[in-house]
């Protein structure tokens, strides 16, 4: 199969989970003989080559024409100021209608050089932040999935944020074209069907990693505990860290490592003078140092309040370290409660507190989720295993004679 995948997160530059997964999912479809592009829209500051070959991936990103050539080590505080002053003059509004008119001929031209027979692409479109009118993304003339990841729709519902309806309408346009959607979990696909009134089979495709990268099988550290990820109030950061003050005072030799950006400083205040010299900010790390924290940690925690997926626990457990996830969203999908791991209410500081010291008190328990959740991993979120699932559906698709496999 010749295969189109739309990412605007591509690594190596910045990327989050979908950048991540798309990167997994190319590769290992290249191992299997599969003629692979991947295309995105990109922002004239983000890093890395106009074109380049990934392993044997072919990565385009069509920069949008406010780029400022020669520009080098701009900071984020210069990118988000240039951002705000961008989108306040509608500069980047226009920008982005010309550019996606654009966009389409250069997507329209990759298909024909590279005869490409199937698109994949996110429901999370970053352009539409920048918008305040309706401007949809282009239709293109080969079947196209829409993947379920998590949209800007799902992600104002389901934090009780307003929506504008512009952008409810080029997401709920964006399905309704699509010649297929697929979801990377269960609850993914119910939430945003129902937000954006989808009504047709949405099938679900859970994401992959390399259990052989991730499997470092390093030497635990005694009261070890990591979190991995962004440092926003989504991910249970703020909650982790009072949860913390509460593990020092009965561990104090413990040690937690929160690897990922944020605002540093202010979760910091929510740590009492003597458990924070116990807590080690590294900010961003590569995605191999994540596998050395992971692998070397007795417990890593993710009291997320909202997910679509949830790679950061899947890491863990494919590590081999004892994981405790969130009772909420997607968390009973991912983690057998007591059994691969442990779910907690991410709103229940002294729960996630109790759980990260009886995990760490107690070496049987911990050592028994810890094989567990490495053994469901590697049965059901091995990356080798998901792409044959990702290769009979998207064959499907091509044929015209793709199933419901999950209806909402």
């Amino acid at each position: 199969m010749n295969i189109l995948y739309l990412c605007d997160e591509y690594p190596p530059g910045p990327h989050g989970g979908i950048g991540t997964i798309v990167r997994q999912q190319a590769r290992a479809l290249v191992r299997k003989g599969h003629h692979v592009v991947v295309a995105g829209y990109y922002d004239w500051w983000y890093g890395g080559e106009n074109e380049l070959n990934d392993n044997g991936v072919i990565v385009y990103r069509y920069r949008r024409r406010l780029a400022v050539n020669g520009v080098k080590n701009v900071n984020s505080f210069g990118i988000n100021a240039t951002n705000k002053i961008l989108k306040s003059t509608g500069l980047y509004e226009r920008d982005i209608k010309n550019g996606m008119i654009k966009y389409r001929a250069f997507l329209e031209n990759l298909i024909i050089k590279h005869k490409i027979e199937l698109v994949e692409m996110p429901d999370y479109n970053d352009y539409m932040r920048y918008t305040r009118k309706y401007i949809p993304f282009p239709v293109l003339p080969v079947p196209v999935i829409v993947k379920l990841h998590g949209n800007i729709t799902y992600s104002s519902k389901e934090n009780n944020l307003p929506l504008p309806e512009h952008i409810w309408q080029m997401e709920h346009d964006l399905l309704k074209q699509a010649t297929a959607v697929a979801s990377v979990s269960k609850y993914t696909a119910q939430k945003t069907a129902a937000y954006l009134e989808y009504k047709k089979p949405v099938t679900i495709l859970y994401n992959g990693i390399d259990t052989t990268v991730a499997n470092q099988k390093g030497q635990k550290i005694k009261g070890r505990v990591v979190f991995t990820g962004a440092l926003s109030e989504n991910k249970g950061i703020y909650q982790l860290v009072k949860a913390w003050n509460l593990v020092h005072a009965q561990l104090p030799q413990a040690s937690l490592y929160i690897l990922g950006k944020g605002p540093i400083k202010k979760i910091e205040k929510l740590l009492d003078k003597r458990s924070v010299r116990t807590v080690h900010f590294t900010g961003h790390v590569s995605h191999s140092d994540v596998n050395k924290y992971l692998s070397t940690a007795e417990v890593a925690v993710f009291p997320s309040m909202a997910e679509s997926f949830g790679l950061g626990p899947i890491e863990a457990m494919a590590n081999g370290t004892a994981t405790i996830y969130t009772k909420k969203t997607v968390g009973p999908e991912i983690v057998n409660d007591g059994e691969t791991g442990i779910l907690v209410d991410p709103l229940d500081t002294e729960e996630i507190a109790d759980n990260i010291i009886l995990l760490l008190k107690d070496l049987t328990l911990q050592q028994r989720l810890a094989k567990a959740g490495q053994d469901f991993v590697i049965t059901h979120f091995d990356i080798n295993n998901v792409i044959e699932k990702n290769i009979a559906f998207y064959r499907s698709v091509i044929n015209n004679t793709f199933e419901k496999i999950y209806s909402i």
